[in-house]
């Protein structure tokens, strides 16, 4: 058995992230994935992810906030720019929300945190910003940090990092077969071809997450989200920041948007609804196929309220966002004290996460290698079905 001082199970960019912290610490790494590295089958899929610094519980907001200064240091591994900080708008329904938030809620929680933000009337919002027939009653906000991630670059700078490291091995198209952690504090890895041993694992599989915990005997609640998106045209000249609509009825009304970007069909303006297509249990289950009915809401959508767009649907996709169904923003914890060596073995998945991909990678390596992080966690703890 070929011997690592940690095993990271899962090559998306949770799993880039944390074995590019473990590469700083000198101890060797093993990375697994089952596809080939920067694929499109999960919740990494498609070229952009929205930062924002405003969220409805305080505590989401402050990781927020924790994460920038390992984007900074992340951005000076790579020329590509990371994060355009062209700013967030959200508006809307001061009354609604869905899980992304709410409009008074975030602001409460950004005037608790000192984050700068500058409240909105429709009728400002329609004069500093490309949108139209906005409701007299809508509100809103910018905050100027918010921004676009260009996440392929983000995968891309991690991965070089894992590849120019001496202790991380990069091993794809190698899938799981099985897990063992034994009573003697050795934890077992077999793949088809090969089998590994290491007293620390990671587990960062996104929407495979259940496929690995069988091996313990153990799965989690979650609902996997295939959504849709779609690209549309620029007229003329406009400029968007990142932005986010709350509207009634929720389930037809909630969409989101980027600005133009050079790594992303520049001349063109991306926007989505945030509604699933439909909500599967395992990726097996995924189409592929983009909504109808969803990129119909969309166009109308850009028909009626967005200036200087096409509003026919180009260059159309899918991804996959895996959610906890018990209303946690994010899933990270160890495994229950069931199994041995449990405090041994982390385990990420679910969220609307991107905007913490290098603090999260940290998070990972600090409990995997000290069993403790300096970051607080305990919104997050996973409640396990035995299978």
């Amino acid at each position: 058995m070929k011997k690592f001082d940690v095993i990271v199970i899962g090559g998306g960019p949770m799993g880039l992230a944390a074995s590019a912290e473990l590469a700083k610490s000198g101890r060797s790494t093993l990375l697994l994935e089952q596809y080939q590295f920067l694929n499109q089958k999960g919740s990494s899929a498609g070229l952009s992810r929205q930062f924002r610094l405003q969220y409805a519980q305080k505590y989401m907001a402050q990781l927020a906030l924790d994460a920038i200064p390992y984007w900074d240091e992340l951005q000076e591994n790579t020329s590509k720019l990371l994060i355009d900080n062209v700013g967030s708008l959200w508006f809307g329904d001061p009354e609604i929300s869905s899980q992304e938030g709410g409009i008074q809620a975030a602001m409460k929680v950004m005037s608790e945190l000192d984050i700068p933000y500058s409240k909105l009337t429709a009728g400002q919002i329609e004069e500093q910003f490309p949108f139209k027939n906005i409701p007299e009653n809508y509100i809103g906000f910018f905050q100027k940090d918010g921004g676009i991630i260009n996440l392929q670059a983000t995968q891309e700078a991690l991965y070089n990092i894992c590849r120019n490291a001496s202790n991380v091995d990069l091993c794809d198209r190698t899938a799981v077969t099985n897990i063992e952690s034994l009573e003697t504090g050795e934890i077992i890895v077999s793949t088809a071809g090969e089998t590994y041993v290491s007293e620390k694992l990671v587990i960062t599989p996104g929407a495979f997450i259940n496929d690995i915990l069988r091996f313990f005997g153990l799965s989690v609640n979650i609902d996997i989200w295939e959504m849709s998106s779609a690209y549309y045209r620029k007229k003329e000249e406009i400029k968007f920041p990142t932005w986010f609509v709350f509207q009634k009825p929720q389930n037809t009304s909630l969409f989101y948007g980027f600005p133009e970007e050079d790594w992303a069909h520049p001349g063109y303006i991306r926007v989505a609804p945030d509604i699933p297509d439909r909500i599967i249990q395992d990726p097996s289950q995924r189409t592929n196929i983009p909504s109808t009915k969803s990129l119909g809401f969309n166009e109308e959508w850009v028909k009626n309220h967005m200036e200087g767009l096409n509003p026919q649907s180009e260059f159309t996709s899918t991804c996959l966002i895996t959610l906890s169904n018990n209303n946690k923003e994010l899933l990270l914890d160890t495994l229950p004290d069931t199994i041995p060596n449990n405090r041994n073995i982390i385990i990420y998945s679910a969220g609307w996460a991107a905007k913490f991909i290098p603090l999260i990678g940290k998070i990972m390596a600090e409990l995997a290698l000290t069993g403790q992080t300096s970051y607080d966690i305990s919104q997050f703890k996973i409640d396990y079905n035995t299978n």
